[in-house]
């Protein structure tokens, strides 16, 4: 949407985001309920939580979001492999039923680890697939033809440093495929302060403790770019946004890698 609704929509607009949150709330404080009465944890939510955030966001997102939404796109007879990285485990069965029902499941690899390559290497060496072998002995070769990361660098751990790696895992012309949610680029024209402002106050009342670590305020657009740095930039850049003055706008698009580096 690049035309912004009228102001009383867009005042109703910030105010999703504290639906959803509500929402996440309402699953950890059952899972910590269940962790104390039903099965006798009583320390759970104070040395568990790590675990208890996981159950309670797995719970959530799939109640939340048709997990694997993705996948009904991935079932070209020309993709031959899939590797989907997903560090919460609670979310593993519904992937897998998912990629069943697709028709994709002979090629679809489920990954318990994050985007960052000190786990995402690990789990794909363990795949038995070989997929590293060539990168193993040159790493300028790269790994995957394209990466896709719809919804994921709001939440991943050290975002800038995990994007550099995920551009060293692109082969020379790979694409990466972005749909990401972004901090508000409220200094320009299409942009919104108040949204900022009000991105900034989720952040502070919990939002990413509930929501999986997300995060509503990432320049992720500045961190891909830089990311080609090294290489004098990437062979295409085609990126833009959407819902600019939201507190959830989005940014979407394709970067392409030089293919000769």
């Amino acid at each position: 949407m690049t035309t912004p609704p009228p102001l009383g929509d867009r005042l109703k607009g910030m105010l999703e985001p504290a639906q959803i949150m509500k929402w996440a709330m309402s699953h950890y404080i059952r899972v910590c309920a269940e962790a104390v009465f039903k099965k006798g944890e009583i320390f759970a939510p104070i040395l568990q939580i790590d675990r208890l955030r996981d159950e309670a966001f797995g719970r959530f997102w799939v109640e939340f979001s048709r997990t694997g939404t993705q996948m009904p796109l991935l079932r070209s007879p020309s993709i031959s492999t899939i590797y989907g990285p997903e560090p919460c485990t609670g979310l593993h069965e519904k992937l897998r039923a998912r990629a069943v029902a697709e028709g994709i499941s002979s090629k679809y690899h489920i990954l318990a680890s994050g985007a960052a390559a000190s786990q995402l290497l690990p789990a794909l060496r363990d795949s038995g697939t070989g997929v590293t072998e060539a990168y193993d002995s040159d790493p300028r070769s790269g790994i995957f033809d394209t990466i896709i990361c719809v919804r994921v660098l709001c939440s991943v751990p050290e975002m800038e440093r995990t994007v550099d790696e995920l551009y060293g895992l692109l082969k020379p012309g790979g694409k990466l495929l972005v749909t990401e949610h972004v901090v508000n680029a409220w200094r320009t024209a299409k942009g919104s302060f108040l949204a900022r402002v009000v991105q900034g106050v989720y952040q502070v009342f919990g939002w990413s403790f509930f929501i999986g670590d997300c995060a509503l305020d990432r320049d992720t657009e500045g961190v891909l770019l830089r990311a080609a740095r090294s290489d004098g930039g990437w062979e295409v850049v085609d990126l833009e946004r959407s819902f600019a003055w939201s507190v959830m706008p989005y940014l979407s698009g394709t970067l392409v890698k030089k293919s000769s580096i």
